[in-house]
C-alpha cells in the first residue's frame, strides 16, 4: 500500500510517500507555497500521481480524524483559523484551496488532530490556548516516538522524550511520557521567537497595535530582528559571528528553544531519555549544534535528530 503525508509548511507544502514500508519513499518533494496559493492545481496534480491508497491531508492547525468527504466550510475554515477579510496568507490561502480540490476529486484523505486535540494532554493545559502544536507538530511527535522505540529496542509505552520541531515559521516542543503526548508549546505561546515568526506575544504589545492582520503573526522572528528580509537559514547562521543584530536574533531564538524545553520538564514526572529535535532548521548544522550544546549543559540531556 501507498501513504503519502502532506504538510502544508509556512514556507512550502511537503509531500512524502513511502509504499509498504517507511524506508521505501517513492516521493519526497517540497513546492513552495506562494506557488500553491497562485496555483493550486499544480500539488494537486502531484498528489494524484503519487496513487496513494491513504492520504493523511494538510490539516493545519488540526481537526478531529474526519475524511475528506464529510468536510464543511466549518472545517476548511477550522484548518487556518483566518478571517474573512483579513489579509491572504499563502499557506492559509493555499490550503483551503488545496482541500476543496482534494474533496472534489474524492481522494481517500483523513484530517489529523492537532496537539490540543488529543485526549491524552491534561484538560487544564488547554486552557486558554488555541495552538500547542498544529497537525504537522503531531506527525512529529508521532515519529520521534516511533524513533526512539526503535532505535533503543523498546515498547511505545517505554518512549519518554521532549520532542523540538525547529521549522521556518513556528517552533515547538510536545513533552511525551509513556509513549503519549501529555503537553505542548507551539505557535503564539512558544515563549521565543521563531526564525520567521514572533511566535509569543506580550498582551500589552497585541493591546497597543490594536486591530492586527494574521499576518503579523507570521513577522517578527529571528529574520525580521536580524535583517528586515527573508533569507536563507543557512546564510543567517554563516553572519552571526560577524554581525551583532544577528547574534543578538539567534541567541533570542536559541533561548527561546531552552526555556520551552525547560516548561516540558516541569510537566514530566521523571527526566526524559533524550530531547529529539525535528523540524527544517534541524538541519542547519550551527544550529544544531548550539542547541545540543546548550541543553547539555543546561539540563545535562542527550540530543539528536531522528
Amino acid at each position: 500500500m501507498r501513504f503519502l503525508g502532506i504538510d502544508p509548511g509556512t514556507r512550502s507544502f511537503d509531500l512524502c510517500c513511502f509504499e509498504d514500508d517507511v524506508d521505501n519513499v517513492v516521493l519526497d518533494v517540497s513546492i513552495p507555497s506562494e506557488d500553491v496559493a497562485k496555483d493550486p492545481y499544480g500539488i494537486f496534480e502531484v498528489i494524484k500521481l503519487a496513487n496513494a491508497d491513504f492520504i493523511v491531508g494538510p490539516s493545519g492547525y488540526g481537526l478531529e480524524f474526519k475524511h475528506i468527504s464529510k468536510f464543511a466550510d466549518r472545517d476548511v475554515a477550522l484548518t487556518t483559523l483566518d478571517k474573512i477579510d483579513d489579509v491572504d496568507i499563502p499557506v492559509l490561502k493555499g490550503l483551503r484551496r488545496l482541500l476543496w480540490l482534494m474533496k472534489e476529486a474524492n481522494l481517500n484523505a483523513y484530517s489529523i488532530p492537532g496537539v490540543i486535540q488529543l485526549p491524552t494532554i491534561p484538560l487544564h493545559r488547554k486552557l486558554n490556548k488555541i495552538d500547542m502544536g498544529t497537525a504537522d507538530k503531531t506527525c512529529v511527535a508521532a515519529l520521534a516516538i516511533w524513533d526512539q522505540a526503535r532505535e533503543y529496542g523498546i515498547s511505545y509505552s517505554d518512549v519518554d522524550l521532549i520532542c523540538v520541531e525547529v521549522g521556518f515559521g513556528y517552533n515547538a516542543a510536545i513533552a511525551v511520557e509513556n509513549g503519549k503526548v501529555i503537553d505542548g508549546i507551539g505557535g503564539t505561546i512558544f515563549p521565543g521567537p521563531g526564525y520567521l515568526t514572533l511566535s509569543l506575544m506580550d498582551g500589552e504589545l497585541a493591546y497597543l497595535l490594536g486591530s492586527f492582520s494574521k499576518l503579523k503573526l507570521f513577522q517578527g522572528g529571528a529574520v525580521w530582528i536580524a535583517s528586515g528580509n527573508i533569507i536563507d537559514p543557512i546564510d543567517f547562521s554563516m553572519k552571526i559571528d560577524l554581525d551583532e543584530r544577528f547574534r543578538l536574533a539567534w541567541n533570542a531564538m536559541l533561548e527561546g528553544i531552552l526555556k520551552a524545553v525547560s516548561m516540558e520538564l516541569t510537566v514530566l514526572s521523571r527526566k526524559p531519555r533524550e530531547i529529539i529535535v525535528t523540524g527544517r532548521l534541524s538541519r542547519v548544522n550551527r544550529l544544531f549544534e548550539d542547541i545540543r550544546i546548550a541543553i547539555s549543559r543546561k539540563f545535562n540531556l542527550n540530543t539528536r535528530r531522528p
